[in-house]
């Protein structure tokens, strides 16, 4: 989180206006108070999300499994898990899936125990995915193209928080804290998909990222006061901090997908490694007062205000997976994902070259993040009638994030069911995700937190 953050800044342009004084020695107090106390405003490593961190794929039957979805992927979104399993629609089709998010934690710290035992809540709703299908026959091929869109990231978070901040010699800022991050990173994802053999087929999907459609942007307002002690002496301030981020990169999903005597089916996604460029627009204002109960000595009063306008390149990671499924009947079905991820590297390179870790803050050079394997397990039963099916769906998962000094471990399960009727098909699925003693937000040692999250997605699929 920002204000306690330790990343490193650069800084474009800077105007301090110190209180005029006929006393030397509170100019130098003046110019101690800004290189104790002023924040890293222009820019910080770290990337926050919301989210799971994991690329993930969407749509409320494949979350209903648990996500287990890359060697079944017979529905739109498999342009997001698997694009070879677009092969499966059959006919025409739009779907559009809207999601409900809700994310709480709670901070666990022996150096601010100021911090502890208040749930930070941040609640969201909004199209999670939109797809067009239109499938066709070439060269005596099977073949599909889609265009689709897909909200992959959310960076929506709000904290509201008071903590004492300590400065070496005894003296204290005690800070009442605001902060809101909104945003998300979303994607324009045409895809295409052929039937190689009766058996084998394979699909691929690009993401195109770009703020024109206003799909890739974050950023966040902060705002804080404190008053304390500096010095020996009474001292207060106040601070606004906006950032603004847009983020542009291309990158594309391939997929294989195997099916074997109609029961077994193997399938592998590859989602490609891609540098994105990310603009950073910053505005900061810093406003102290320094009493000092001398005689005729007035206040040291300054204001900083600090406008940043950067761009820096964003390393994205390759992912890959593998599914398999088991088909037991026409009604029963079983899944099985193992997916990695080689957050080793990602990274921010800033407009000096310095490259960052976008997890720490810190330089690259300190350490990258971990890599991570997620395995998610799911279950689908069928209600099958004459021209109506309703499905049962159940899953686990395992969901790890990289973490600043080590791995986080998430879990999770889901459930979900829907009816299937002639032309129309609705489903839903409730997903829990839970870590406890993760990473926080805030770049202090000794602090962690506990994280739980609810989605609810509904997808409503029209077959023409």
């Amino acid at each position: 989180m920002a204000f306690l953050r330790s990343g490193n800044s650069t800084i474009f342009r800077v105007k301090d206006r110190v209180a005029k004084c006929n006393h030397l020695s509170v100019l130098v107090l003046a110019a101690v108070i800004q290189a104790t106390l002023l924040p890293s405003a222009a820019f910080s490593g770290q990337v926050e999300f919301s989210s799971s961190m994991n690329p993930v794929g969407s749509g409320a039957r494949a979350t209903g499994m648990g996500g287990a979805f890359i060697a079944i992927a017979d529905d739109a979104t498999a342009a997001s898990w698997n694009p070879a399993g677009l092969i499966h629609l059959e006919r025409p089709e739009v779907s559009f899936v809207y999601s409900y998010f809700n994310r709480s934690h709670s901070y666990n710290s022996s150096t601010h125990p100021e911090l502890t035992g208040k749930a930070h809540e941040i609640d969201l709703n909004d199209i999670n995915y939109a797809s067009i299908a239109y499938p066709f026959t070439l060269l005596e091929r099977n073949m599909i193209v889609t265009v689709n869109y897909q909200r992959l990231y959310d960076m929506n978070k709000s904290v509201s928080t008071s903590f004492t901040e300590t400065i070496p010699g005894g003296d204290f800022v005690n800070k009442k804290i605001g902060f809101r991050q909104q945003g998300y990173l979303g994607a324009i994802s045409p895809a295409i998909a052929i039937q190689v053999t009766p058996e084998l087929y394979f699909g691929a999907t690009v993401n195109i990222f770009d703020d024109i459609f206003g799909t890739s942007h974050w950023g966040f307002h902060e705002s804080g006061s404190g008053t304390g002690q500096l010095f020996g002496f009474p001292y207060r301030q106040s601070f606004q901090w906006t950032e603004k981020n847009t983020f542009s990169g291309l990158n594309a999903n391939l997929g294989l997908l195997y099916t074997l005597n109609g029961k077994y089916s193997f399938g592998f996604v590859a989602k490609t490694p891609f540098t994105a460029s990310v603009k950073k627009e910053t505005l900061f204002t810093l406003e102290d007062e320094l009493t000092i109960p001398l005689p005729g000595v007035p206040p040291v009063a300054s204001q900083t205000n600090i406008s940043t306008c950067e761009t820096f390149s964003y390393d994205m990671p390759l992912s890959y997976g593998f599914g398999f499924a088991y088909r037991h009947s026409d009604s029963l079905s079983f899944a099985l994902d193992i997916y990695r991820t080689q957050w080793s590297d990602f990274a921010i390179t800033d407009s000096n070259g310095k490259k960052i870790n976008p997890i720490s803050g810190a330089s690259l050079e300190l350490g990258r993040p971990k890599d991570t394997t997620q395995v998610r397990m799911g279950a689908e039963y069928l209600y099958i009638g004459n021209r109506l099916v309703v499905p049962v769906r159940a899953g686990i998962f395992y969901d790890p994030e990289p973490g600043r000094e080590k791995i986080d471990d998430f879990f999770g399960f889901s459930v979900g069911s829907g009816i299937a009727y002639d032309k129309l098909a609705f489903d839903f699925s409730y997903q829990y995700r839970w870590g406890n003693r993760v990473s926080s937000d805030i770049s202090e040692p000794g602090i962690n937190i506990d994280v739980t999250q609810h989605t609810v997605m509904t997808s409503l699929i029209y077959h023409f």
